[in-house]
């Protein structure tokens, strides 16, 4: 069975439409788990009234996306977590029966990475394409990648797990960067598949300054510390710090960025603690997949 896991957070609309499109999917057992992330909006209600079938959790304090899909995940009955942002629709109605047939044709496979359009369906969702090849050549081709949006993916329950799931630590921003390294550690691949597609809206509420100005200098710090072995989480840090602070100046957000930097500084012990460091065979794999060596 399918589950399939939808965060949400004071996305009313867009998490009704999503439903829509997931409850007319074809040739599939599936169930479908909504967790809210303490919207202050009517979404909890509005989603009780149209779809009183969905298993609805409520956070009792907003925790973050992180939390947010752990939590779906962890109540999951499925052997397969299908993840869905709630700000995406899916206009295939074969989308999580194409996702059982992946599965089965590559039993060796961990993940599977959407392809991910705006809402227009023709053009790619550049801004969240972070796979290590070059998204004009690979885009419509299947591949091995060392990364996944959690805007839309599918993996193998047990696997997600003993992978530690979601870093809850950093709250939103480069979780996904941080449990993708995890999966490679623990002998897993991804697989990018772009019969897998979904359209992407980007609602406002995933736009907010805040994630580029705060969570993603202060996370990029804490993702190098907790998993990156020693030079390299410098050769990694340094940089980006060095990038993020000039653009801060540049825009205005110099105050953000000093910000960042002492939420970072207060949360490396707490990391430190429980470094991890990927093993030498995975960052070899990663630098592979970064040239497109690995078949």
């Amino acid at each position: 069975m399918i589950s399939v896991v939808i965060p949400s957070y004071n996305r009313r609309d867009c998490v009704l439409a999503l439903l829509a499109d997931v409850y007319a999917q074809q040739g599939v057992e599936m169930e479908v788990i909504v967790v809210d992330d303490r919207s202050p909006d009517d979404s909890v209600e509005a989603i009780r009234r149209a779809y009183p079938q969905v298993t609805l959790l409520v956070n009792e304090k907003n925790g973050g996306p992180a939390v947010t899909r752990n939590r779906g995940i962890r109540a999951a009955k499925g052997d397969i977590i299908v993840g869905l942002d709630s700000d995406v629709t899916v206009p295939d109605c074969h989308v999580l029966a194409n996702v059982e047939k992946r599965m089965k044709a590559h039993p060796t496979v961990t993940g599977l990475a959407f392809r991910l359009y705006k809402p227009d369906g023709k053009s790619e969702d550049t801004p969240r394409w972070w796979h290590p090849v070059p998204i004009e050549q690979y885009a419509g081709k299947s591949f091995l990648t060392s990364y996944f949006s959690g805007t839309a993916y599918a993996f193998r329950r047990e696997e997600l797990i003993k992978a530690g799931m979601y870093p809850e630590i950093l709250y939103m921003h480069y979780e996904e960067v941080e449990l993708a390294f995890r999966i490679l550690d623990n002998g897993g691949s991804i697989l990018h598949c772009p019969e897998l597609s979904v359209l992407h809206h980007a609602n406002e509420v995933s736009r907010r300054s805040e994630v580029s100005v705060f969570y993603k200098p202060r996370n990029q710090l804490l993702v190098a510390a907790a998993c990156l072995p020693g030079w390299k989480a410098l050769k990694y840090a340094i940089p980006r710090m060095a990038f993020q602070f000039i653009t801060a100046c540049r825009r205005g957000h110099l105050k953000d960025f000093i910000r960042a930097m002492k939420s970072a500084s207060e949360l490396i012990p707490r990391r430190l603690e429980n470094r991890e460091p990927l093993r030498p065979e995975t960052m070899r794999q990663i630098d592979a997949l970064k040239q497109g060596l690995v078949p």
